[in-house]
């Protein structure tokens, strides 16, 4: 009976294929990618985030309503976060391998829970900003499709000066 068991644990062995390392490989390519991309918006370097990307990427903002736009449109969106923020930053990252929908097998994308930080250059507002980010890859490691989710009103109203105060009636005025 020993035997049999060995024997049986043998061929089990000898039939288990070694693991795909392909899509592991894949993923740290792309992530290495999504992270410098990530790195090259902090820096406001969007000659370089636009090297990242490739010629017909589609990226997806975070606002109510946008529409995919291409990654030249969205440097110059994200550029303008440097106009209105100043000191952007990340903070607690998880960066994570995504997989594709229908398989649920590793796919290569990046997937990652981001906190940005930064300050408000109109009213010196302190922004903590949790967001979700993906990246999806194309087979030369360019990244074709990325998409934003967070509080995207929150964020325009944290950034916006506050509306002057009402005038006070004076009491001569109020008399009348």
């Amino acid at each position: 009976m020993r035997v049999f068991t060995i024997l049986a644990a043998v061929l089990i062995a000898g039939c288990t294929t070694a693991p795909d390392n392909a899509a592991n490989e894949t993923y740290k390519n792309n992530l290495a990618t999504a992270q410098a991309a990530t790195q090259a918006h902090i820096d406001a370097d969007y000659e370089a985030w636009l090297g990242y990307h490739a010629e017909d990427a589609v990226v997806w903002d975070a606002g109510y309503g946008t529409d995919k736009i291409t990654a030249k449109e969205a440097a110059v969106v994200f550029a303008g976060h440097h106009d209105a923020f100043e000191g952007i930053n990340t903070a607690r990252e998880v960066w994570l391998p995504g997989v594709d929908t229908l398989s649920l097998e590793a796919d290569g994308s990046v997937r990652a829970y981001l906190n940005w930080t930064a300050t408000s250059k109109a009213n010196g507002n302190k922004i903590n900003l949790r967001a979700y980010h993906y990246w999806n890859f194309n087979d030369e490691g360019k990244i074709n499709q990325e998409g934003d989710f967070y509080d995207a009103g929150g964020l325009m109203t944290a950034a916006t000066a506050p509306p002057p105060p009402a005038p006070v009636a004076k009491e001569s005025e109020e008399a009348e």
